[in-house]
């Protein structure tokens, strides 16, 4: 199988518990949670002037394809209460496909890696947690190297 990884992320209500929500609902849909990046608090990224996020990344493995993965996100965001109210803004829970394996993916609705990950160290960091020898598709560096050259500024360890 390949390696699947998602950036896990919330700045509302209790937000430890939203990450463990998300994680329970990926479980019951068909996705094994394989490893666990530490939590993160992250000053928010596109729109400042909300509460701070905390964000984590998880390998995962699944039969679902790219398309079906997204899909069964959008549902577990659903399910958790998010509400779309506007971009880069507050929410319950947001969970990003960052890599799907090696693919890349560009389509309306999905790209695969996703198309934020080299801008935001809230990903980077944490992924280097659970893979830092993973080498992004169509890129040269791990992303240990990657990490190496990221601000690590108004970024903490919020738990193991």
């Amino acid at each position: 199988m390949e390696r699947i990884y998602l950036l896990l992320g919330t700045n509302l209500g209790k937000l430890k518990e939203n990450l463990m929500n998300a994680i329970e609902e990926l479980s019951k849909n068909g996705i094994k949670i394989l490893k666990k990046s530490k939590i993160y608090k992250t000053k928010p990224w596109g729109k400042e002037d909300q509460p701070d996020f905390i964000n984590m990344v998880v390998e995962v493995e699944t039969g679902l394809n790219p398309k079906e993965l997204l899909e069964t996100i959008k549902d577990i965001e659903r399910k958790l209460k998010r509400e779309k109210t506007e971009k880069w803004g507050p929410r319950i829970i947001d969970i990003d496909i960052l890599f799907y394996g090696n693919q890349i993916i560009n389509e309306p609705d999905l790209t695969i890696p996703h198309p934020y990950f080299f801008e935001r160290p809230f990903a980077i960091i944490p992924m280097q947690d659970i893979a830092p020898d993973f080498i992004p598709p169509d890129y040269k560096k791990s992303i240990k190297e990657i990490a190496s050259g990221v601000s690590y500024e108004g970024i903490e360890i919020y738990c193991d």
